[in-house]
C-alpha cells in the first residue's frame, strides 16, 4: 500500500482531488513513571465521501498490556463512507472487522439553566503570529484558553480551577484544505459517530464544554498542522495548579493526490464479526 500511494503521488498532478497525510498523537503520560505514555501514528486518506484511518499505537510493554486487556488493539484501521452511512472498525493484529451503519446526528440538546454546582466557565483565545507548518504551509499560531472554576455547592466557597490550554498552528491555505473541510463538514452534519482523528479529550471533566468552545472559535476554523493541549487543576487547598493531561499532535506529511478506490474497502482476507 505505502509503495502504491508512492507512487501516486509522485505522477498525479496538483489537480488530483484526494488527500492523504500522517500525524503523530503523543501523550506524555502521568507522574514521574509516565503511566499511560503512548504514541499514535494515524494514517489519514480521504476521498470524497470516504475516509479511511489506518492507526498504530507505541507504548512500553505495561501500557500495551493494559490497552490490550481493554480491549484496545494496537493496529488498526476505520473506514468511514458517509456515501453509504456505514462504518467499518478494523482490527489488523487479530485480522478482523465490524461493520455497522453510521448513527445519524443527534439533535442539539436544549439550553437550560445552570444546574447547582456547574462551573463558571471563562474561554479566550488570542492569535500569536503567522508562520508556517509542515512543507512550509502558511499557518497562523493561536492559543486558546478555557478555565472550569468550580465551587461547593453547599458553602459556595471556591473548591478547585480546572484550566485546559490549547496551543496550535491553524492553516487554510493549502492544497487538500478544501477536502479535508469538506469531508469534516459532511461528517459533522451526518453522523452521531465521533470524529477518527483529533480526539483523545474524552477522558476530560469538561470534555463537552471544552469541545464546544475549541468547534465554535472563529480564530481555530481550519486545519491544525502541529498542537498541545495541557489540562491542570489547582484546588483551593493548592499554591500551584497540577498538570493532569496533555496531548501533543504533529502533521508529519501531507499530499494532494488521486488515491485508489481500493483504499476504502475492506479486504477479503479479513473476517467479519457480529456487531456491537
Amino acid at each position: 500500500m505505502v509503495l502504491l500511494l508512492c507512487a501516486l503521488l509522485a505522477t498525479v498532478g496538483p489537480a488530483a482531488a484526494d488527500v492523504y497525510f500522517e500525524e503523530e498523537v503523543v501523550n506524555p503520560g502521568f507522574g514521574k513513571n509516565k503511566t499511560g505514555a503512548r504514541k499514535t501514528t494515524n494514517k489519514v486518506y480521504i476521498k470524497g465521501q470516504r475516509q479511511m484511518v489506518e492507526s498504530r499505537i507505541t507504548a512500553d510493554k505495561k501500557t500495551a498490556r493494559a490497552l490490550k486487556k481493554q480491549g484496545q488493539s494496537l493496529n488498526t484501521s476505520t473506514i468511514l463512507r458517509l456515501d453509504k452511512a456505514e462504518i467499518y472498525e478494523i482490527d489488523l493484529t487479530a485480522r478482523t472487522f465490524v461493520r455497522q451503519s453510521a448513527p445519524p446526528v443527534r439533535r442539539a440538546a436544549k439550553k437550560t439553566a445552570a444546574q447547582k454546582g456547574a462551573p463558571k466557565l471563562d474561554f479566550a483565545v488570542r492569535v500569536v503570529r503567522d508562520t508556517v507548518g509542515v512543507g512550509k504551509i502558511p499557518c497562523r499560531e493561536v492559543v486558546a484558553q478555557l478555565r472550569a472554576r468550580y465551587r461547593d455547592p453547599k458553602t459556595n466557597k471556591p473548591k478547585r480551577e480546572n484550566r485546559y490550554t490549547y496551543e496550535a498552528c491553524i492553516a487554510k491555505r493549502f492544497p487538500g484544505y478544501r477536502e479535508i473541510a469538506a469531508f469534516q463538514t459532511l461528517h459533522d452534519t451526518t453522523t452521531a459517530y465521533p470524529s477518527i482523528i483529533g480526539g483523545g479529550l474524552e477522558s476530560l471533566e469538561d470534555a463537552a464544554a471544552l469541545g464546544a468552545e475549541l468547534e465554535g472559535a472563529a480564530e481555530l476554523q481550519g486545519f491544525a498542522l502541529r498542537s498541545k493541549l495541557t489540562a491542570t487543576v489547582k484546588t483551593a487547598k493548592q499554591k500551584k495548579p497540577r498538570e493532569v493531561f496533555r496531548l501533543e499532535r504533529r502533521v508529519k506529511a501531507l499530499a494532494h493526490a488521486s488515491l485508489p478506490d481500493s483504499l476504502f474497502q475492506v479486504s477479503k482476507s479479513l473476517t467479519r464479526l457480529k456487531g456491537k
